[in-house]
């Protein structure tokens, strides 16, 4: 994993976001995310729940259905019936003959895939900031930017049918999954490239706390996440993953990743316990995008899912790292993350810190806009620390 060339554009200050934002409007949205020190790309769920991670990764599914509840679902009558149109736009867009419900596409390896179809990439529905951020990034004479989508084994596992069955039971729909999610990664890069830009692209992983290796379909699963960075990495872009919560992580090590972000308080310390495969990402030019803000409901009362009931208990009460982080002092942040890179592999402080990205812990769409610029200034005033 050579990373040198593909890291030559990064900004000084190497701090920037997960995604998602308690913004109602655009111009709101990127003023926030271009006061970080690398600009990502807004997602606003909160003006449109069809910004929220899976319904805009899954644009364009047939039978994909909004509910209530701000959570997406499917009904797998009204796929099954329409599916074929999908599988036609996808392998015209893949540039392939390969039959209607191929398991998955080829290995990248094996076959440099070409997006032929822009119209992947997302539209004004699922991403508002989309157009406008790019817009920016050109104005501003930006050489790189972070954009997000959610991976392909979350948008698998966490889709609900509406017949109560799950995704597994119907392989030819999560093979579809796979392709759509990769051709909207892929229309992503390929457009930012096309003006300009490097691609720093997060998949958005956190269904992998299921992950099982003794399970033969996540082993699967795995293979195909793998492919899916490896296509992406020859298209040129950056290629990082969010996992907000503790998974296997000697498996996560071995998808070829660029970057890997976590929640730095939940997971850095079980990822650096987990092996050799914590050294050996490193030392072979993969970096850490750290998420040191917490971002649970320690603030005014707690966060609400987006059915407007309480999300559940802050995970970082009880962490060793975070505490609550918005009544700590960001210079016992700092002495935290030392300690807890020190326990286990001191001799790589050096290295990680000096190539380690800095985050918020998740998404922040469910705080308010005050929080927020709370989060970026203890984000900001952490840095000055490093």
């Amino acid at each position: 994993m050579k990373t040198t060339d593909r890291f030559q554009y990064l900004p000084k200050i190497r701090t920037t976001g997960i995604g998602s934002l308690p913004h109602h409007n655009s111009d709101t949205a990127l003023e926030f995310s271009f006061k970080m020190g690398l600009p990502f790309l807004p997602q606003i769920p909160i003006r449109n729940p069809w910004e929220f991670m899976i319904a805009q990764a899954l644009e364009g599914l047939p039978g994909l259905f909004l509910e209530e509840s701000s959570l997406v679902s499917l009904n797998i009558s009204v796929w099954e019936s329409h599916s074929h149109v999908l599988d036609q736009r996808l392998r015209e867009a893949f540039s392939q003959k390969a039959g209607r419900h191929s398991h998955h596409l080829a290995h990248p390896s094996a076959h440099h895939h070409r997006l032929e179809d822009r119209g992947f990439e997302p539209s004004a529905t699922t991403a508002i900031c989309w157009e406008p951020f790019l817009w920016e990034l050109q104005e501003r004479n930006y050489k790189i930017g972070k954009i997000q989508i959610a991976g392909p084994i979350t948008c698998q596992w966490a889709l609900k049918l509406q017949n109560g069955s799950s995704t597994e039971n119907f392989p030819e729909l999560c093979s579809q999954i796979f392709q759509l999610v990769l051709a909207r990664a892929m229309a992503m890069t390929q457009r930012m490239i096309s003006i300009g830009i490097q691609p720093l692209l997060y998949l958005d992983e956190p269904g992998l706390y299921a992950l099982t290796r003794s399970n033969p379909k996540h082993v699967l699963a795995l293979q195909e996440l793998k492919w899916m960075i490896q296509t992406l990495r020859n298209e040129g872009a950056i290629v990082g993953l969010h996992c907000c919560s503790n998974t296997d992580w000697n498996a996560v090590f071995g998808l070829g990743l660029d970057l890997l972000s976590i929640d730095a308080g939940l997971s850095l310390k079980s990822a650096l316990a987990s092996g050799p495969g914590m050294e050996t990402f490193i030392k072979q030019g993969g970096r850490l995008s750290l998420g040191v803000i917490s971002t649970g409901p320690t603030i005014s009362g707690g966060a609400t899912g987006p059915s407007g009931k309480p999300s559940g208990q802050d995970p970082f009460e009880t962490s060793e790292f975070h505490g609550n982080t918005f009544k700590n002092d960001t210079s016992k942040i700092y002495e935290d993350l030392l300690k807890t890179i020190n326990k286990e592999h001191a001799h790589l402080q050096d290295q990680i810190l000096s190539e380690a990205f800095f985050t918020p812990a998740c998404g922040l769409a469910l705080h308010s806009t005050s929080e927020v610029e709370l989060v970026l200034d203890k984000l900001k005033d952490f840095y000055g620390h490093l």
